[in-house]
């Protein structure tokens, strides 16, 4: 085929398309076009309501994403702090009181927060709870006793001690031994409270308990005395139509029968 009948058919084709498409508008009415314009434009308008719906959505769960790690990562610094504060708070207490009564003084403390937490200081039973007071004294106490046994062990280190030098030791040694003396029992009472606190907790408890199981009791003996009296107002009728009795009469009218067979079959032989 020659280059210019191809021209030529495609040329064809393409005008019939045009044709085509002008009798196709011709042919359908305003009115369709009208409803196919608005349907069309309805179409777009719910897709670019779709996307923009779509990209808020995106948008605000990246926010709320952000804003997740955000809060994250300050409750960890803060966490960090905290835990940086409580190590130089130990620092400071084992410099000042010696690591033994600072950890006295936290047993303290953590006693303390044992009766403040529990649910009988929370009630009201044990009044004021407040140990403000007890902790400073106890701590002002191992302060003063480990200030004193430093100095002391400078003293008692020097050559050629003097009879001063031993007395104010022994004096020295006294004073520590009474402070830490008077620091360590409070400790022992703050505990004590802290055990208290708990024995009425679980007696307080145990009132609950007891007060549920006697309210049930009372529930389940109305229960019983109306199922009883219920029982006992029935007229005591015999049943007529007892499946078990029905079934052991027929197990001896069996019995009956095959016995009699047998003496049947006994008095024929002989």
């Amino acid at each position: 085929m020659a280059k210019g009948d191809s021209n030529d058919g495609c040329a064809n084709v393409v005008g019939g398309f045009i044709v085509f498409i002008v009798v196709l508008v011709a042919i359908i009415p305003k009115e369709v076009w009208i409803a196919l314009g608005i349907f069309a434009a309805v179409a777009v308008l719910v897709t670019a309501i779709v996307k923009a719906v779509a990209a808020y959505d995106k948008h605000r769960a990246e926010a709320e994403e952000r804003a997740r790690i955000e809060q994250a990562e300050q409750a960890a610094a803060a966490e960090r702090d905290r835990e940086q504060r409580a190590r130089r708070e130990q620092r400071r207490r084992i410099t000042t009181l010696g690591s033994k009564n600072a950890a006295l003084v936290d047993s303290a403390q953590a006693a303390v927060t044992r009766v403040v937490e529990s649910e009988a200081a929370r009630a009201g039973w044990l009044g004021d709870v407040d140990f403000t007071s007890d902790i400073q004294g106890i701590t002002d106490s191992f302060q003063k006793a480990h200030a004193l046994r430093k100095v002391a062990k400078e003293l008692s280190t020097l050559d050629k001690p003097s009879v001063d030098d031993r007395k104010i030791l022994a004096e020295a040694k006294a004073t520590i031994a009474k402070l830490e003396r008077a620091a360590v029992e409070r400790v022992a009472l703050i505990e004590k409270c802290a055990t208290e606190a708990r024995l009425v907790d679980e007696s307080l408890r145990s009132e609950r308990q007891d007060a549920r199981t006697a309210e049930q009791r009372e529930e389940l003996h109305a229960t019983l005395s109306a199922m009883l009296y219920g029982i006992e107002a029935t007229p005591k009728t015999a049943p007529t139509d007892s499946a078990a009795d029905a079934v052991m009469a027929r197990v001896q009218a069996y019995r009956e029968i095959k016995n009699q067979i047998q003496q049947a079959r006994h008095d024929g032989s002989g």
